[in-house]
């Protein structure tokens, strides 16, 4: 089977997260100063230094491409970019925060508002994630594919489980397999891996969160939608997204029957 052969940009982005993720494993569980942002989240020393060492390694060799990130107030001079950096430098800070090995690293590269490259990054189970457009999705240099599990009775489900016994629900879930991480895109790279069956959560996610995750999953012949069946379009002037999806097709329409009718 042929190997995977990336894009120099892509080849960047891959040893900035590297670099990236040894900064995260030196302040994990050495608690960093930690303070809460005006939404109500957290972020730590950590997410900013990371923030820093990426965009330092990124956007000088790449000045003309565009960057969004969690960590940055967003300057909207993005808009005017044909290709933009999407970065969350520390996705689930706050199990990073509790210790936990949840966390990962997120940088997508978006073109006219579709991710072509993507990598997730886990520092703490050395897990990398990547895809690129057309060249298929790929963990540690192994080719992977979307589960093909076909119903959603039994199916791994990677998601926060009180929302499905919520009691709006007009026809109860069926039994499935419930888990849950606390970054959301490493939940995304677990469905393209096929380690899991779907993913879902239905509030609001923002383009750093899911871009690079959506293309892994996209990648590895699976689909990523909102609740209402729309593709996703990033790099937009407002990076908020109500919902996210991702799934085989078999279980995405499955999914989508149920949940396109919500107003979120």
């Amino acid at each position: 089977m042929q190997g995977f052969k990336p894009s120099s940009e892509h080849n960047l982005v891959k040893e900035s997260i590297l670099e990236a993720g040894k900064l995260a494993i030196k302040w994990f569980r050495k608690d960093p100063e930690q303070w809460e942002k005006d939404d109500g989240s957290l972020v730590s020393k950590a997410d900013i230094e990371i923030n820093d060492l990426l965009n330092k390694l990124l956007k000088d060799k790449n000045p003309e491409f565009g960057w969004l990130s969690e960590e940055n107030e967003d300057d909207k001079s993005r808009l005017n970019k044909k290709i933009t950096f999407v970065v969350d430098p520390l996705d689930g800070t706050k199990a990073f925060l509790e210790g936990k090995r949840e966390f990962s690293i997120s940088v997508a590269i978006v073109k006219n508002g579709l991710p072509i490259s993507g990598i997730v990054f886990s520092p703490s189970t050395d897990e990398i994630f990547e895809a690129e457009k057309n060249k298929g999705s790929w963990k540690n240099n192994k080719k992977v594919i979307i589960s093909n599990f076909k119903k959603l009775e039994k199916c791994k489900m990677i998601a926060f489980k009180p929302m499905f016994s919520h009691p709006a629900w007009k026809e109860p879930w069926p039994k499935m397999d419930i888990e849950n991480r606390n970054s959301i895109a490493y939940r995304m790279a677990l469905v393209a891996s096929g380690e899991y069956d779907a993913m879902m959560a239905l509030n609001s996610k923002n383009d750093w969160d899911i871009a690079a995750g959506d293309l892994l999953i996209s990648e590895s012949g699976g689909i990523v939608t909102l609740h209402n069946n729309e593709k996703i379009v990033y790099n937009k002037e407002n990076t908020k997204k109500p919902s996210v999806i991702g799934t085989n097709k078999t279980i995405h329409k499955k999914i989508i029957k149920r949940v396109k009718i919500l107003e979120l």
